[in-house]
């Protein structure tokens, strides 16, 4: 059981580390085509973190303790990208700003985690 669990939530937090990375770069190059002002930039950025933390949820959680997996691949992929995207971008934002960052991402785990194991699933039907 423990290693299903580590299981669930390391996929969890690879799939979100992939999207959010797949997502900023494709957003990236529609910014530069569509020159869109930089007041949009922000809250794409937040909008693709969220479906990432979802989606990993998603792609990851089965069985209980869904908020628990939720909460840590929210916090683990918000902390991660937060790094990747500051090692890239050559700066980091102030303590407060990752605080409060990492915190909301992993209330959105959470409330993720709760509607994934709560999805059913085609192969659980049967």
């Amino acid at each position: 059981m423990q290693k299903s669990f580590f299981m669930q939530v390391a996929k969890g937090v690879i799939f979100g580390v992939a999207f959010i990375l797949a997502g900023v770069l494709l957003f990236a190059f529609i910014v530069e085509v569509a020159s869109l002002s930089d007041k949009v930039i922000k809250p794409i950025n937040q909008v693709i973190k969220l479906i990432a933390i979802f989606g990993g949820c998603a792609v990851a959680i089965r069985g209980e303790k869904g908020f628990l997996k939720g909460g840590i691949i929210g916090l683990a992929v918000t902390i991660i990208s937060y790094v990747l995207f500051g090692i890239i971008g050559g700066a980091f934002g102030s303590f407060a700003v990752i605080l409060t960052d990492a915190l909301c991402g992993m209330v959105m785990g959470v409330i993720s985690g709760v509607i994934s194991v709560n999805i059913p699933r085609r192969s659980e039907e049967r």
